[in-house]
């Protein structure tokens, strides 16, 4: 009887480690990828696993904002369904659907809960550079190192920008898209405006305002919620074309004073803008009330990238017909605005090797010249390295087509945002917060850059 029971105690014992060895792990990621088989780096299994049993497929649970709604959603989306059709069984990402404004604030909240997605699309800067500083980033550079082809397509001031002593810590960019001004042509044959207007001085903007306003047409749709959006885009084009304006645009480091000349000059240039050649209910008008003035012909033109394209076409946002009225053009002065020196797509440290080949993956995926070319087709921009212009321009839309020759012949300076050379904090909320006083005369320019000033010298380190 005792020697039953002491075989009974030892398989018990036997079947409790059992059960504990196959347990299975929890990433704190949010993904999910088997222990018993591994993928390398080249997507095969390592030599661990068992060739009798498959590994589990690895699924990505990835928080977005290009989903819903967002205009980024129309490529993002079927772009990660081809990506899981190409790795079906092998990898999958599934997308959480994220508002755009609450995108950074779900990461670092993600961050702060150690459950970061195995992929995440830029980020507040000072976040990132905080996160390189911890270590807590993974080092694409020996990855890159093995993918040469991958390499020849990337833009130089890019990859400058995102190496660091030696290391790559977020995806360097292959393809820029400048931002410039739609218009509405209609409105402007009718108010006899025939100069384009990336070869108009600001001077000459104002004047083509002045003759839309006469014609009995809103110039501008503008807006200072939420983060000034296209206002910014504008005063941004204005900035560039000071005495030194291009500089700040150019230079990486972050800027924390606007009381210079160059600066009150733009904010003098914006409250005239919003004062005489806006709608009146720019103030407080967020992104989605400035993009309908425009789509619904309420406004002559908006500043804008190129993702709106697809705005123009769709019965549900504009009239029939209203893409064949819309023109492109960069702003005055030639000028376009991208910012190629910033942090793109990066990977976060401490995730298991299936999940961290997955995510390589995706990476090498979406920057794959079919890709590339399907992205330039679809949301416009062009790939200095990547010879194929004329295949992506024959296929585009005619108002990306001009768009696309614009941004090689009209253009005389690409510069970054103001937001890109503000402290975040400025650019995604307290710009907008303060504008709407300048709009409404609360505050003089001087004013303005003295408060927006001292609010940014709060955030200086």
């Amino acid at each position: 009887m005792k020697k039953s029971y002491k075989i009974a105690s030892v398989l018990s014992l036997c079947f409790l480690l059992i059960l504990t060895a196959c347990g299975g792990n929890k990433n704190n990621s949010g993904s999910q990828s088997s222990p018993s088989a591994t993928p390398s780096a080249s997507g095969s299994a390592s030599p661990s696993a068992s060739a009798s049993t498959p590994a589990e497929k690895v699924v990505l649970k990835i928080p977005h904002y290009k989903a819903g709604a967002n205009v980024g959603a129309k490529f993002f989306l079927p772009q990660i369904d081809r990506f899981n059709k190409k790795y079906e069984g092998q990898y999958e990402i599934q997308i959480e659907e994220v508002p755009d404004d609450k995108y950074r604030d779900k990461i670092k909240l993600l961050w702060q809960q150690k459950k970061l997605p195995a992929l995440v699309e830029s980020g507040d800067r000072e976040f990132i550079e905080q996160l390189i500083k911890n270590g807590e980033i993974y080092d694409l550079k020996p990855w890159l190192d093995t993918k040469p082809d991958l390499q020849k397509v990337f833009i130089e001031d890019s990859v400058k920008f995102n190496t660091q002593d030696g290391h790559i810590y977020t995806m360097p960019l292959a393809v820029t898209r400048p931002t410039g001004i739609y218009f509405n042509k209609e409105m402007f044959q009718k108010a006899g405006i025939t100069k384009p207007i990336s070869q108009m001085t600001f001077e000459e903007f104002d004047q083509a305002c002045e003759a839309l306003k006469k014609a009995g047409f809103t110039p501008l749709s503008l807006m200072t919620g939420e983060n000034g959006w296209t206002t910014m885009l504008l005063g941004t084009a204005f900035l560039a074309g000071q005495p030194g304006g291009a500089d700040v645009l150019k230079d990486t480091a972050i800027t924390y004073d606007y009381t210079s000349p160059m600066w009150v000059s733009t904010f003098t240039e914006i409250q005239k803008w919003l004062q005489k050649y806006s709608s009146p209910n720019a103030i407080g008008a967020k992104y989605a009330d400035a993009a309908n003035a425009f789509l619904n012909e309420k406004a002559a033109m908006i500043a804008n990238g190129p993702w709106m394209v697809g705005d123009f076409s769709d019965t549900t946002k504009a009239p029939a017909g209203f893409d064949q009225k819309v023109g492109f053009s960069l702003s005055p002065g030639g000028v376009g605005i991208d910012n190629v020196q910033g942090y793109s797509w990066w990977i976060p440290n401490g995730l298991s090797q299936g999940e961290t080949d997955a995510a390589l993956a995706f990476m090498e995926f979406r920057m794959t010249p079919e890709e590339l070319k399907q992205w330039m087709i679809a949301e416009g921009g062009f790939a200095p390295n990547l010879p194929a212009s004329d295949e992506v321009n024959s296929k585009v839309s005619p108002i990306l087509g001009e768009f696309n020759k614009q941004s090689t012949t009209d253009l005389k300076v690409l510069v970054k945002a103001m937001q890109d050379v503000w402290p975040n904090q400025i650019g995604q909320s307290e710009f907008g917060r303060y504008l709407a006083l300048l709009a409404k005369g609360s505050v003089t320019p001087e004013q303005f850059a003295k408060q927006l000033t001292q609010k940014a010298q709060q955030f200086k380190k």
